[in-house]
């Protein structure tokens, strides 16, 4: 029997699965994810958990960093695992301590190499400027000079403001440039040649982040030193650590869409100097939960994990000719193989009565609808996890271009889902 999932959840639709509420929030808002759960939920997590300053929270996919701060600025020691280099540096700028006239008084240089500029490495290579060839260009060429003459004006500085500043610096860039992240892919703005951006514009985007970062400063800073961010493959970085077992874990992983989030983050890890070629970014891509088809993964070595999952599995290869890709059905086989790995290495790092909270959306494939979070509770149980419950957070449009052929075959879309699979280390 199937797992049963909890429509009536506490939670669901009230904003708990979305970053929407995150972007007014201090420090937080430094950098957000679209795609990223609300503070809320880990707050509710830690609450319904008992988490004390004793304790230790997790969480293995932690983006820009929405977990650790939370339970710092709540008292608790965090550990987040993040393996996009970008995205760990945000995380950990969010939990630095600086006092809002140092980074005033260095803001003020920063400017001032701004105005002045400096040529860019990024002007002649690929889609970053008009200079690389290409019929679009993800920034102006005075918004990358303005950008290399702030960012030169950081080196040498003591860490806490070096950091803030950049990540100012490369937030200020992403407001200005040409194409916009919408969760999925970067798309260019339908005006983005009109819009012309340039010096000032940048200029007036860094003095928005600049105050907004003093401003947020001004507030007693979160108990950064017990909490950290370790950059790398979390699936390699959790089975290292010896010890320090969590109280709780709260996450969410990629999603399995099938969607490149190294790609999607690519302006910010060339801009940050986290990737410098097309083959770091590779490597980068190489170390991700194989949850897309854009690079070659090694070949997943078995499926038998879930019930579930051999159903849906023969529905999506019985259909080969509305799969917009040969390779999806061993992506979906990888990503559970990676999953299979996690649950069990994360129950040998939790405490007897520690729980795991996983954020997870549903996906679909040639009309298929893939039950990742009830797939995630029956895959639970083998490796050590007793399932409390799957609470329906929110449903969601219709799965985009995994429809595009299964419309042309007279199909009705299916209503995808995100949840929280609740998992505890003992039977409560």
């Amino acid at each position: 029997m199937w797992p049963a999932l909890n429509e009536q959840f506490v939670m669901r639709d009230r904003g708990y699965s979305d970053s929407t509420e995150t972007a007014r929030r201090p420090r937080h808002r430094w950098y957000v994810l679209k795609e990223a759960f609300s503070p809320d939920l880990v707050s509710a997590a830690m609450a319904d958990s008992g988490c004390s300053e004793r304790d230790t929270v997790w969480d293995p996919f932690c983006g820009c960093g929405t977990t650790p701060l939370t339970a710092a600025s709540e008292g608790v020691r965090a550990v987040g695992f993040e393996v996009n280099p970008f995205l760990a540096f945000a995380a950990r700028t969010k939990l630095l301590a600086c006092r809002p006239r140092t980074i005033l008084k260095h803001a003020c240089d920063v400017r001032s190499g701004a105005v002045k500029g400096m040529r860019s490495p990024l002007e002649t290579y690929s889609t970053f400027s008009e200079g690389g060839g290409k019929p679009k260009w993800l920034f102006n060429p005075p918004v990358l000079r303005s950008f290399e003459g702030g960012w030169q004006r950081t080196v040498g500085m003591r860490q806490e403001p070096r950091d803030i500043l950049r990540l100012c610096l490369i937030r200020a860039a992403m407001q200005v440039c040409n194409a916009v992240q919408d969760g999925k892919c970067l798309r260019y703005r339908r005006d983005w040649q009109a819009r012309a951006f340039g010096k000032a514009e940048f200029l007036a985007s860094f003095d928005v982040w600049v105050k907004a970062a003093a401003e947020d400063l001004e507030a007693p800073p979160p108990a950064a030193r017990k909490s950290e961010v370790r950059q790398g493959d979390s699936r390699e970085l959790a089975e290292r650590i010896v010890g320090e077992p969590f109280r709780l874990c709260v996450t969410s992983p990629p999603y399995l869409n099938s969607f490149d989030y190294s790609d999607i983050y690519r302006p910010e890890l060339f801009l940050g100097r986290f990737a410098r070629s097309n083959a770091e970014l590779r490597a980068l891509r190489l170390r991700t939960m194989r949850s897309h088809v854009q690079v070659k993964w090694d070949e997943p070595a078995s499926n038998e994990w879930s019930s579930i999952l051999a159903q849906c599995l023969a529905g999506i290869e019985s259909r080969p000719d509305m799969l917009w890709d040969a390779r999806l059905p061993n992506m979906i086989r990888a990503y559970f193989e990676d999953w299979s790995r996690l649950l069990s290495t994360l129950r040998g790092r939790a405490r007897d009565d520690g729980s795991l909270w996983i954020v997870v959306s549903t996906s679909a494939y040639a009309g298929i609808e893939v039950p990742v979070d009830l797939i995630l509770a029956e895959m639970a149980l083998p490796a050590g996890w007793f399932l409390r419950e799957i609470g329906v957070l929110r449903h969601l449009r219709s799965a985009g271009q995994h429809w595009h052929k299964a419309s042309r075959a007279e199909l009705s879309p299916l209503h995808l889902r995100e949840s929280v699979v609740i998992l505890d280390a003992k039977p409560r």
